[in-house]
């Protein structure tokens, strides 16, 4: 089990505290950030009206074949509700506080609380598993990441599959590959239940520094090689649509987001990853999640560092109600 060295603390609306190493306690320190200005309105009314939006359903368009996909999207009538960590790490989100049994109970009392406010929408609870966690040395392969083995993940799965819920297996990729990285994760990509998500965060081997030294980045061709190889699992199966979460809280995470692609068989999902007040969050969600290039909208709530914590109601009130919600 991966021992954390240390938890980020970013100034203007940090991400996922997740870099770790083998050794010390959980320590804080700061990385400073600038300030983002708030994104025009009309650059605001511009990317809402590009977005995607006839994703509910079946999916038909997109994707290298033209063949529509014979099972709707999990986003069609539903909402879904996620418990966000890594196990016995409490640092790094909520699920490590509890075993798996509690954690996935706790996210379907959270998602229960969703479903008594959103109206005919329904919701599913999921939970949000980091699978590759960033260290602070290279590591043997040299890509600064601990990997979860399959019978660390496998009870996982087995626990979704038995109460009903979603399972997110997220990568935070270091100065790995995301493709391999997501290949990786085969034996468990075919269960129409389990989806993927990268933490830009984490990939800084463009910067050659060390996952929490500095802010990393993915670029579109990454993310759209892992759409496609989504896309290939989604048609062998015959799967609904695999859902593709893309962390997100400051601009230079995604590099050229223009040129990612929209495919029937997987949902984008932008993630807006950043705790603070109310006000920058909002900010963050309508710059990153409601972008042209988000096919879904996802935002992420931190129990002990949002403050104030936005409630269900707050979260359903918002201008484009996220279709992902997670609480860390």
């Amino acid at each position: 089990m991966v021992a954390i060295l240390t938890a980020l603390v970013v100034a203007f609306l940090p991400g996922t505290t997740s870099a770790a190493s083998d050794s010390a306690p959980p320590r804080l320190r700061s990385i400073t950030r600038p300030h983002l200005p708030a994104l025009p309105q009309t650059e605001l009314d511009a990317a809402r009206a590009t977005r995607l939006t006839a994703a509910d359903g079946l999916a038909t368009a997109g994707g290298r074949g033209a063949e529509p996909l014979t099972k709707p999207s999990y986003f069609a009538d539903a909402q879904v509700v996620s418990l966000y960590g890594h196990p016995d790490a409490k640092a790094m989100g909520e699920l490590g506080a509890h075993a798996p049994e509690e954690a996935a109970a706790v996210a379907q009392r959270v998602a229960a609380e969703y479903d008594r406010q959103n109206g005919q929408r329904g919701t599913i609870a999921a939970l949000h598993l980091i699978t590759d966690v960033a260290q602070a040395r290279p590591q043997s392969d040299g890509s600064y990441l601990a990997h979860m083995t399959a019978d660390g993940i496998r009870p996982y799965v087995e626990l979704a599959r038995s109460e009903g819920m979603l399972l997110f297996l997220d990568l935070q990729i270091g100065w790995g590959e995301p493709l391999e990285a997501v290949q990786r994760l085969a034996p468990f990509l075919s269960e129409p239940f389990v989806h993927v998500a990268l933490d830009p965060e984490f990939a800084t081997k463009a910067r050659r520094a060390a996952p929490g030294v500095v802010i990393g980045s993915l670029e579109a061709a990454d993310v759209n090689a892992v759409q496609h190889y989504l896309d290939d699992v989604v048609r062998r199966y015959d799967l609904p649509p695999k859902i593709l979460v893309v962390h997100q809280f400051l601009i230079e995470m995604i590099k050229h987001p223009e040129d990612i692609e929209l495919l029937s068989a997987v949902e984008i999902t932008i993630d807006m990853d950043g705790f603070g007040p109310p006000g920058p969050k909002i900010g963050g969600y309508e710059r990153y999640a409601m972008a042209s290039y988000a096919q879904r909208a996802a935002i992420k709530l931190f129990y002990h560092w949002d403050v104030p914590l936005m409630s269900p109601a707050d979260v359903l009130g918002l201008e484009k109600t996220p279709d992902y919600i997670i609480y860390q």
